[in-house]
């Protein structure tokens, strides 16, 4: 079922170049659960793949089980996905080595956690080239951003692009070997970066995954009412009322035991983030930020639902999951050290709330979640209703990048330089979600 495509010679695109893109190879980065499912499915849709994997002996380790049968990455897709059943693939490469892979890949696909964006930017940097397009899903986080800080001038000639919603519900079975899929989504919106290779961006995304349009600047990417519109209201809504030395009775199922306290914070927070985009447009920079609702009935068009409470307790996609909390003596108690805070709060809710804050909107829900999350976790994001705090440095916010105009934003003047960049969190191993 793999098949591999012959390679032609193209000229790196122009970046006002719109002709549909033929992808010559496309390189997948980080071995997770989404990067299986893509090395089996771009092989078996005769693209010709290669894989780099520079975390620890993660690459070793591929090809240790790529040597043996069935020589290649398996994927079981579950029934009502299109492909269903068994899709095998083997890229053609996989390496730790970014100059073995990097240099010859027209399309980069990093489907990561934003922690781990700048880490791998800076692997890659020596290694791409001109007219590449490096594209992110779901694409949050101020990846552009980040990849400007990091690549300085060679970002300029380079396309960023982002994948909207994540292609795969997909667990690993065995590392190297297999992966199931519960859920390939069947279609896509793109944000790009220049605006003007967007028809690229959507054909590389349809050729790769499926039905693709277009959604404008990156910045709607980034803005995207997902992951930070969810968990951190949701934890609100629960753990608001909890205090340090208390216990919470029980560990509820966070999607399926949705309520319509917790869709009420998500609605006012989205609808904030709303306002933001609205006055992001006014100020000259189109921005399209939809309500999760409508988002989600457009991604999930075959789950049956009539509300937002439906949309998660009713839908497979979100079932069996627990609440981010740690079990203590006499109960359970937040994990203030789990991703739905340490990516959701300063790569999510701080971005929101930092765009909020340069086009002059009021944000007070999205404020009160700040600075009850900020409580727990130990740090120091807004003050007075300003993102102004000490720890601002940890986000991505666009302050932290010296961002403070809506020119800024679309990428019209100098941000701060490399060499000047704020301190980071460290990246760390990318987990398997």
């Amino acid at each position: 079922h793999s098949t591999t495509a012959t390679q032609t010679t193209q000229n790196p695109p122009t970046m006002t170049d719109n002709t549909p893109h033929t992808i010559r190879q496309v390189c997948i980065v980080g071995a997770g659960n989404a990067s299986h499912a893509l090395a089996a499915l771009f092989p078996s849709r005769g693209i010709r793949t290669v894989w780099f994997a520079p975390y620890a002996d993660e690459a070793a380790r591929i090809n240790a089980a790529l040597a043996e049968p069935p020589h290649s990455i398996e994927a079981h897709f579950a029934p009502h996905n299109t492909p269903a059943g068994l899709v095998t693939g083997r890229p053609e490469v996989v390496s730790r080595d970014a100059a073995e892979v990097i240099p010859e890949s027209d399309v980069i696909i990093m489907p990561l956690p934003s922690f781990a964006y700048a880490a791998t930017l800076k692997e890659i940097k020596p290694y791409v080239k001109k007219g590449t397009y490096i594209g992110v899903t779901p694409g949050q986080g101020g990846f552009d951003w980040i990849a400007h800080e990091v690549l300085g001038d060679v970002a300029n000639d380079l396309i960023f692009f982002a994948v909207m919603p994540m292609p795969f519900s997909c667990r690993t079975i065995a590392f190297g070997r297999s992966v199931r899929v519960q859920s390939f989504r069947k279609q896509y919106r793109v944000a790009t970066v220049p605006e003007s290779c967007a028809d690229n961006t959507r054909s590389i995304v349809t050729q790769l995954f499926g039905n693709a349009e277009s959604d404008g600047h990156f910045i709607t990417a980034t803005l995207y009412p997902i992951n930070p519109i969810v968990h951190p209201q949701r934890l609100y809504r629960l753990c608001k009322d909890w205090t340090p030395g208390t216990t919470l009775p029980e560990n509820p199922l966070f999607y399926e035991s949705m309520d319509q306290e917790s869709t009420d914070y998500m609605d006012a927070v989205n609808k904030e983030l709303m306002k933001v985009a609205e006055a992001l447009t006014e100020q000259g920079l189109t921005t399209n930020v939809p309500h999760i609702y409508d988002f989600l009935s457009w991604v999930y068009s075959d789950v049956p639902m009539k509300n937002m409470i439906e949309l998660f307790a009713k839908n497979d996609a979100y079932k069996g999951f627990r609440c981010p909390f740690k079990q203590v003596d006499g109960g359970w108690e937040p994990d203030f050290q789990n991703r739905y805070f340490t990516e959701d709060i300063p790569l999510g809710l701080c971005i929101y709330k930092g765009v909020a804050d340069i086009v002059g909107v009021e944000t007070p829900m999205m404020d009160k979640v700040l600075e009850w999350a900020q409580k727990g976790m130990g740090k120091e994001y807004i003050v007075g209703g300003r993102l102004m705090g000490k720890d601002v440095g940890e986000t991505t916010a666009p302050q932290r990048f010296g961002i403070t105009t809506v020119e800024g934003l679309e990428g019209k003047h100098d941000k701060r330089a490399p060499d000047e960049e704020a301190p980071m969190q460290p990246a760390t191993k990318v987990p398997r979600e």
